[in-house]
């Protein structure tokens, strides 16, 4: 995959504790911006903790009421391994 090396920056590096509110307010502009975005998942990591392994790995949120991340009791705290990825809607179709 041309961006790995960008998954493994975003999956490596310490969260900020601002990390779901500040990316999940970029992802609802641009939805509310009438973007191609339609909402977000949260995509998991081999080896990831019980609780996000738990996760329906196809759901689509609303950014106002996804999961926030870390996950509440991840044993990872802010070196979680999940990341909030777009769901991107072309010409009606949804990339997932």
């Amino acid at each position: 995959m041309a961006f790995e090396w960008l998954n493994r920056f975003h999956r490596e590096t310490e969260k900020d504790p601002r990390y779901a509110e500040r990316t999940l307010a970029a992802y609802r502009l641009g939805m509310k911006a009438k973007g191609s975005i339609v909402g977000v998942r949260i995509e998991t990591a081999p080896g990831c903790c019980a609780l996000a392994a738990g996760l329906d790995p196809g759901r689509v949120h609303d950014p106002a009421t996804a999961p926030r991340l870390p996950l509440e009791g991840c044993p990872r705290g802010r070196r979680c391994t999940c990341v909030y990825r777009p769901v991107m809607s072309y010409a009606g179709t949804e990339e997932r």
